[in-house]
């Protein structure tokens, strides 16, 4: 299957990626809960917003692939990744010999 995507508007890409969301949704592809690794797209310093909500916090990410992307972070995962964030906030900056992620216009790179 080809789509040619050439000639859509950010409108008509934004509801073509909706829906292929959507459908994957349905699918019975088997995701992993395991961190991916290997080489990663990814964003550097995106927008982000948290609010608090009855089941815990919404995060909202701005990925400039999918635009907003939400979650609702239990407070049980919460407690996790604050413990986690606070420890990677007083780690000593790691040093590397790797040349930095150049960003590109919409944010992404490519993390080897």
């Amino acid at each position: 299957m080809s789509i040619d995507i050439s000639k859509l508007s950010v409108t008509e890409l934004d509801e073509l990626i909706a829906l292929a969301a959507k459908r994957r949704e349905q699918l019975k592809y088997p995701m992993s809960d395991a961190q991916p690794l290997g080489e990663l797209r990814v964003t550097l310093d995106p927008k982000w917003y948290i609010s608090p909500t009855e089941a815990g916090t919404l995060l909202q990410i701005r990925d400039p692939g999918h635009n907003w992307l939400n979650f609702i972070i239990p407070p049980h995962s919460r407690a996790i990744m604050l413990s986690n964030m606070l420890q990677h906030a007083l780690l000593p900056k790691i040093e590397s010999n790797a040349a930095p992620v150049p960003a590109s216009p919409g944010g992404g790179g490519v993390l080897h």
